[in-house]
Formats: structure tokens, C-alpha cells, sequence
């Protein structure tokens, strides 16, 4: 009799060591790593158009980034520069990561809306994220500091990190993100959800979708390669959709001096385009600096 219950008992240790063994290999299969970074390789002068585009509304806005290479605090840095504009909105914004971890070192933002115009400045350093605020240009600024000393990006990166993210051993990665709104650090976990076609003009185009929540909104990208250089094909925001203009005349990336002479947009000079177009936004005027 006792033979009979230590036996029950090994084949119930041993069901329970399998169950166990399997639970945690199933959760370590699929388990999400911190995200690698490739260092990009970006050229100076770097230049991007994108449509934005509404549901039930159609086309809103004209967004156009540009990379500038250059120095911060004696490193090498990609600065991001940013602008759209609307019939009720312009924007323009400025992030300088570093040139190989992509890690965030500043960012400037400018809105300009009927109600006046406002400035958000971020500075990340020494384990704290330093937000600034001015309302209108003779506003007083208003300052909120937020601890956090672990490796973090920053919203205004995302169109550019998530291509840059290394998926070469996983499907999964997650990374920490700051935002504005609110103030607030968001764990933000990508998935890699392989080949998916879209279209765009009446046209089809091809790319890698990668898919993340932000604040429970489910936003959505496609990545390809567009003359050359990997980059963001699609990005739907769930509330807005931007495509990349270069899709529709397939041409390269521009090589030639007038993508490297380009300068930033001021966001309130910009007229927006009446008709959608493949061609290359004309020269943009050099903004004022954003900082404060």
C-alpha cells in the first residue's frame, strides 16, 4: 500500500516538474527582449515627405522631415527636424539623439493654432527628463522634472527608431518612451508581424508591418526599403495615416545637392499642397530655433 501511494506520489512530482518546465519554457519563447539598436546610417541632409491623411475626411496635411548630422556636448548626433502644417494647425519639432544608441539628449516643440502658439522643450540627463513649457512667445515658463535613470526615447523618434530596431533575433522587443502628454513613461512593446501589402493612389506596396499600443491605441507601421534606404512606408497612428510620397513616382531617395542643401521648415510658412504629388517639397525656408 505504501508502495502504491510513493509511486502516486513520483508520477505527481514529476507531472507537476513537466507542467512547470513547460509554463516557463513557453513564457521564455515568448517573452520580449529589450530592444537593439543598429546604429543608422544616415545621410547629412536626409530628406522625407509624407501625405497625412484622416478617415472620413481625406488628406489633412503635409509632413516633411529632414536629418541633419552634427555635435552635442562633444558627441556625434542625428538631429531630427520636423514639420507639418494644416488649415488649423502648424508644427514644428527638433530631436537630437545620439548618432549611435538613438538615445534622446533633446527635443523642442513648437504648435501654432488660432489660440496662439506654444513651445515644449524636453532635456534628458542624469537620470531625469526636464520638461519646459511657455505659452506665447513672451510666456513664463513652467518647469516639471521627472526621475528616470534608465535608457529611454523619446516620442518624436519613434518613425525613425522602430526602423532601426533589431528584430534579428526576436519578434518582440520593448523599449521605454516619454511623452508629453501627461508626462508620462510608457513601456512600449513592437511585434513584428512580417510581409502585409497596402495601398496607396490605386497603387499596392509592399513592406514589413510592425505593430505597438500606445496608451491602448493600437498604432501600426510599414517598413521597406525606398531607394536605398530603409525607412518608413506607412504609419498609421490610429487616428491620422501617413504615406510616404515617395511611393508614388518610385523613385530613389534623392542623392543630388538640392536633398543636402535642404533646410528646416519653418511650420507656419509651409502652404499645403491642393493635390497629392510625388514630386520633392521646393526648398523650405531655415525656421527659427525652437528652443527656449
Amino acid at each position: 500500500m505504501k508502495g502504491r501511494i510513493l509511486f502516486a506520489f513520483v508520477l505527481l512530482a514529476v507531472a507537476v516538474a513537466v507542467a512547470l518546465l513547460t509554463f516557463i519554457w513557453s513564457n521564455r519563447a515568448s517573452a520580449t527582449s529589450e530592444a537593439r539598436v543598429n546604429p543608422p546610417e544616415w545621410r547629412d541632409g536626409l530628406t522625407t515627405s509624407f501625405a497625412i491623411y484622416r478617415p472620413a475626411v481625406g488628406r489633412i496635411a503635409t509632413a516633411y522631415y529632414r536629418i541633419a548630422t552634427g555635435e552635442y556636448e562633444g558627441r556625434p548626433v542625428y538631429k531630427i527636424i520636423y514639420n507639418a502644417v494644416s488649415d488649423t494647425l502648424s508644427e514644428a519639432s527638433t530631436t537630437i539623439v545620439d548618432a549611435v544608441t538613438l538615445e534622446p539628449y533633446k527635443t523642442a516643440r513648437k504648435y501654432k493654432t488660432a489660440d496662439g502658439v506654444r513651445f515644449v522643450d524636453v532635456s534628458y540627463g542624469q537620470g531625469k527628463i526636464v520638461v519646459r513649457r511657455k505659452q506665447g512667445e513672451a510666456g513664463q515658463i513652467r518647469e516639471t522634472i521627472v526621475d528616470f535613470p534608465g535608457r529611454i526615447f523619446d516620442y518624436d523618434q519613434i518613425m525613425w527608431l522602430i526602423p532601426q530596431l533589431d528584430f534579428s533575433k526576436d519578434d518582440r522587443l520593448h523599449f521605454a518612451l516619454f511623452t508629453t502628454v501627461g508626462d508620462q513613461t510608457i513601456l512600449v512593446v513592437v511585434r513584428r508581424m512580417g510581409e502585409e501589402s497596402f495601398t496607396f493612389h490605386n497603387q499596392t506596396f509592399t513592406g514589413t508591418r510592425y505593430t505597438y499600443n500606445l496608451n491602448l491605441v493600437s498604432q501600426d507601421i510599414w517598413i521597406g526599403d525606398v531607394g536605398g534606404q530603409k525607412t518608413v512606408m506607412k504609419y498609421d497612428t490610429g487616428e491620422n495615416t501617413f504615406y510616404n510620397l515617395a511611393l508614388l513616382k518610385g523613385a530613389k531617395v534623392p542623392e543630388d545637392k538640392t536633398a543636402t542643401e535642404a533646410k528646416p521648415v519653418e511650420a507656419e510658412k509651409i502652404e499645403e499642397e491642393k493635390e497629392e504629388s510625388a514630386e520633392e517639397p521646393a526648398k523650405p525656408k531655415e525656421e527659427k530655433k525652437v528652443y527656449f
